[in-house]
């Protein structure tokens, strides 16, 4: 057995928001002498960042996490770190899932599995055994749909919501000139009625440069409990805040004082080595997380970086880049804090 480490989070930091609801900019977070250990077998990665606390109906927390090497979903006890069980699925036959990419678990009689080869997600027991399917193939309107994950690095998990499933897409380039019209950020799927819808646009195309290094269409998004989809788009410095029950849509500026904007690659190398050492050092926005218990965001920022000399860059960009701060926001959107780690220390994509 080996141990987990260097997962950002709350079983490393004690995230502490002085004041809760207070306006002045002096919230942080700080390191504390408490953390929880998870021991991973051998055969375990977190390589695919799919990892989500749960909470089953009796109120038992756990933490839930895909082994990238096999068709696993490991559970531990969230406050001791000790192993619970290890839910199994098939790749292939008559419960088969294929490739899957990240996962949500209702209970553990019912969990679904996004696939990564198909547009459909299944529906699970904890056995194994394949409960239904949901075909995503297109919305309603005709809009073709694209295979998804559903995991933490983007964090674009799957939610429920008033009885309906909304599931994230990736940006489709090949919808053309109108592309972030035509592609929903995300689906609203009524599993009864069996209906697709697409969310409204987020952004215009016009507001959107072409991507260079193929991650700059990239974003974030969380629930919050107002019922509003807040999503962080990772070459953006604003957010947009949607409301479900009216459909209403805000655009707030929310700038980290340690970049002074995004920056897109011009004339990006050309090799892929390159390409992850170019995307490893320009300054962006990354995940945007919603703290119910405080009522406060959490939003990456990625540091302008100079990688020169390093040899694995491809690691440096999986496991969360050289510099990174979080930014704290309250209710209202409004900074109110923002804490810088240390370079090379914690793996920001795990959290």
């Amino acid at each position: 057995m080996k141990n987990i480490i260097g997962i950002l989070g709350v079983f490393i930091l004690a995230i502490s928001c002085s004041g809760g609801k207070k306006e002045s900019a002096d919230a942080g977070l700080e390191l504390t002498e408490d953390s929880v250990v998870y021991l991973l077998a051998d055969n375990v990665t977190l390589g695919i960042k799919a990892l989500f606390p749960f909470i089953d109906k009796d109120g038992h927390e756990y933490l839930t996490f895909q082994n990238q090497l096999e068709p696993e979903i490991c559970v531990y006890d969230l406050q001791s770190g000790e192993f619970v069980k290890s839910i199994f699925f098939d790749r292939e036959g008559a419960n088969g899932v294929g490739m899957f990419g990240g996962y949500h678990v209702i209970d553990f009689d019912e969990i679904y599995l996004p696939s990564l080869q198909q547009s459909k997600v299944f529906v699970m027991e904890e056995s194994g055994k394949k409960k239904r399917e949901i075909i995503t193939e297109k919305t309603d309107d005709g809009i073709p749909l694209l295979p998804f994950g559903a995991i933490t690095f983007a964090y674009r998990p799957i939610y429920f919501n008033n009885g309906k499933m909304y599931i994230p897409q990736t940006i489709n380039m090949r919808l053309g000139n109108k592309v972030m019209e035509k592609s929903p950020v995300y689906v609203v799927v009524d599993t009864v009625k069996n209906v697709l819808s697409p969310f409204p646009p987020i952004m215009s195309s016009d507001d959107v440069t072409k991507p260079s290094l193929g991650n700059e269409l990239s974003y974030s998004c969380c629930l919050n409990d107002k019922d509003q989809f807040v999503f962080s788009f990772f070459f953006d410095e604003d957010i947009y805040v949607v409301s479900l029950q009216d459909g209403e849509m805000k655009k707030i500026k929310v700038k980290s004082r340690y970049i002074d904007k995004p920056a897109i690659k011009e004339n990006p190398p050309q090799d892929f080595d390159g390409a992850m050492k170019a995307s490893s050092e320009i300054p962006c926005y990354g995940n945007l997380i919603y703290d119910k218990y405080r009522k406060v965001y959490y939003r990456f920022v990625y540091l302008k970086a100079d990688l020169d000399g390093e040899k694995n860059y491809l690691n440096i960009w999986q496991y969360g880049r050289k510099s990174f701060s979080i930014m704290i926001l309250n209710e209202d959107f409004d900074v109110i804090g923002e804490t810088r780690f240390p370079d090379f220390t914690y793996i920001s994509t795990l959290h």
